[in-house]
């Protein structure tokens, strides 16, 4: 019914930001017992030309610490802390702290050249081919930093920081500044309060081909492990594309197939993965048989086959351009202005306002959003308001706070909570703003379904929320919205075509305690009118652990699976598209439900210790949102109930944390009189 849907978001395998990173596949278990001392005549590396530097050279004629940190120039997690890094040289080089790059693999002085220009590296970056300091000080990964005083004794070895304590699980909120908070310690004569933490990155040691890549094979690059790849990888993993390295050939299959299959056993690739009863598109764990041929492939030493024998395979799709099944867009908004997103910092979210504000009410039947630069657009949330009440919302907020001075973010963001008014419905009982569709990388356009439109009321913008993320590296973006505009067949063809509605499943809850592993909440809601299910967007916070939503068919004892998440990750959010449409009859009952982990053990907590988690828009806090859109002749929510069921209960919360808090609005005088708190922040506290 919608078929280049299938081709458009087939699987999305896309790491975050830094997923599925290798150098080497030196394993945890093989870590050296740590001497807490070295002999600084046989620490060592060598410069570009070959020649041996010694530790004494490190440490120059001033420096009374050095900090070796090994990295790899096409390690994710290494480009992203080479200008962190650079910062801490920066800082403590007149305390006297040297830091030093080491790279265990390099193609060519040229490339060392290139990735310190990329990542602004300004410290000295030596080789150590043969890994011998490898070995010698035990390092695991990249990146890895070991800090050793002048007499050589080990102060300091693991994490930069703690914004990766698990390998692509990015830690929610400002990470910990470990190595700096050692250094600290380490000048002011305090005994360094963590001196060893555990790094997670790229595995140093990579095992290479044991065997021949010719001959006869019973399973190959081409004919085998090529086409898997471009049906769950390439369309992330390829140039351009969001996958922070490329998996479209022999070479690099065999540099980062051995994690591929950890992180697919650990289920964290695919992202957002999925399980129904329904024939939604979206990513599902790879089949037991299809793990096997991968490990079959490795342990026969990665043949490589003959690329004649490479079955036929549909193109990728141009993730650059506009969707070419459905021509030209009718209309294309454009960002105005440019992101400049800094290299180091937290990540960024804002709203961006496309203008449109057309006289006219206007049926649309696909809407695309086109990122220029796909790399930092980690995923976006676009929806339709009236021009009025976004632009008022723009100017009372403003552009949203950075924690980086080269960031030039447009657009306007409150942390707290959405800024905007909720218009009421129209005459008709449409509603006048509304959640359209979501961006992830590998998807292309929304598309209705035959029969079916999404209606933007006349004088209404577009507003996108954006989720950037950072490389490493200085980086820009201006992105593009294409609006394909259905074109009635005769003057009464609008009676009988079914509208696209968004409907909201609101999480019944005010606080959820800490300590608390398995916090169950649930979301209802109940069919008026017969409806199609298009679209399911599940949507919680950091504690989420899964999520599932199931339909109650009226007189069926038995619910039907729609989708379940079992690993949730607030930072892989998707819009599953179902393929056909799901019919529904009145009265049937959506049921969500969620299982929150609020203990030291979620590695997505954003707080160590765990606190209270409050039912509240801030991404600290939590709530329980699904987002459903159904295709109906009937308005589904004329009064928007779904949504103000929402924010009513955010309300409560709100008014519930301020009496445990003691932030009270008014206070009462000795005298009896009643006075405005002078502590009451209307901003956050209303």
């Amino acid at each position: 019914m919608i078929p280049h849907l299938q081709r458009s978001i087939a699987t999305i395998l896309c790491t975050s930001s830094l997923l599925l990173a290798i150098c080497y596949g030196y394993t945890q278990t093989e870590r050296h017992s740590q001497s807490t001392q070295w002999n600084v005549s046989e620490i060592k590396a060598k410069d570009i030309e070959g020649k041996e530097v010694s530790f004494k050279e490190f440490l120059g004629s001033e420096g009374s610490m050095v900090c070796l940190a090994f990295l790899y120039p096409d390690c994710p997690m290494s480009q992203r802390y080479g200008s962190v890094l650079s910062g801490i040289q920066s800082v403590y080089q007149k305390h006297g702290v040297r830091v030093i790059g080491i790279v265990c693999e390099l193609d060519s002085p040229e490339e060392l050249q290139q990735f310190k220009k990329d990542y602004g590296i300004d410290f000295p970056i030596f080789t150590d081919l043969d890994f011998q300091l490898v070995r010698q000080v035990g390092v695991t990964v990249t990146p890895e930093v070991v800090v050793l005083n002048a007499q050589g004794s080990v102060v300091y070895q693991g994490r930069i920081d703690d914004r990766y304590k698990e390998r692509g699980v990015k830690t929610p909120g400002e990470p910990e500044p470990e190595l700096q908070n050692a250094l600290e310690d380490v000048i002011a004569g305090r005994t360094i309060k963590n001196p060893k933490t555990e790094p997670a990155g790229c595995p140093i040691d990579r095992p290479e081909p044991t065997t021949a890549t010719t001959g006869n094979h019973d399973i190959t690059f081409y004919e085998d492990v090529l086409p898997f790849l471009r049906a769950n990888c390439q369309s992330c993993h390829s140039p351009t594309n969001t996958g922070p390295f490329s998996l479209m050939n022999y070479a690099d299959a065999v540099d980062w197939i051995e994690l591929g299959v950890e992180e697919i056993q650990a289920r964290r690739m695919p992202p957002a993965q999925i399980e129904t009863d329904m024939t939604l598109l979206g990513n599902k764990k790879p089949t037991d048989s299809q793990i096997q041929m991968l490990q079959d492939w490795i342990a026969a030493g990665k043949p490589q086959g003959d690329a004649a024998n490479a079955p036929e395979m549909a193109p990728l799709p141009d993730y650059s351009e506009f969707d070419k099944q459905l021509g030209p867009p009718d209309l294309i908004l454009q960002q105005d202005g440019e992101t400049t997103l800094g290299a180091t910092g937290t990540d960024v979210y804002t709203n961006l306002h496309f203008p449109w504000n057309d006289p006219k009410d206007r049926r649309v039947r696909a809407v695309q959003f086109l990122p220029e630069n796909r790399k930092i657009v980690h995923h976006a949330l676009i929806g339709h308001a009236p021009h009025e009440i976004v632009t008022e919302a723009a100017a009372a907020i403003g552009r949203p706070t950075t924690d980086q001075a080269d960031d030039r973010i447009g657009g306007f963001y409150d942390p707290h909570k959405s800024g905007f008014r909720n218009p009421t419905a129209r005459a008709d009982g449409y509603p006048r703003m509304a959640f359209l569709t979501g961006y992830v990388p590998g998807l292309q356009a929304l598309v209705c379904p035959k029969g079916s439109t999404i209606l933007i009321p006349a004088e209404s913008d577009l507003l996108v929320q954006m989720h950037y993320s950072r490389t490493g590296k200085t980086e820009t973006d201006k992105s593009r919205i294409g609006i394909w505009f259905e074109k009635p067949t005769s003057p009464d063809a609008d009676s009988g075509i079914q509208n696209l509605q968004i409907i909201f499943l609101s999480g019944n809850f005010t606080v959820i305690p800490k300590g608390v592993n398995d916090f169950r909440v649930k979301a209802q809601y109940t069919l008026p009118h017969d409806a199609e299910l298009v679209v399911c967007v599940p949507h919680a916070h950091h504690l989420a652990r899964w999520i599932e939503i199931n339909l109650y068919e009226p007189n069926q004892i038995n619910p039907k699976l729609l989708i379940r998440v079992p690993r949730w990750d607030f930072n892989w959010q998707a819009a599953y598209y179902a393929d056909p449409p799901v019919r529904l009859v009145a009265g049937t009952k959506l049921e969500a439900i969620v299982s929150y982990d609020n203990t030291v053990e979620n590695p997505f907590n954003p707080f160590n210790p765990p606190r209270p988690a409050w039912h509240a828009e801030n991404t600290s806090d939590e709530m329980l949102l699904p987002m459903l859109s159904l295709s109906s002749r009937h308005v589904l929510d004329p009064s928007q109930a779904s949504f103000r069921e929402f924010m009513s209960k955010i309300s409560l919360s709100r008014f519930s944390r301020r009496l445990v808090e003691h932030r009270y609005k008014y206070l009462r005088n000795p005298d009896g009189t009643i006075v405005r708190s002078p502590h009451f922040n209307p901003v956050t506290d209303e």
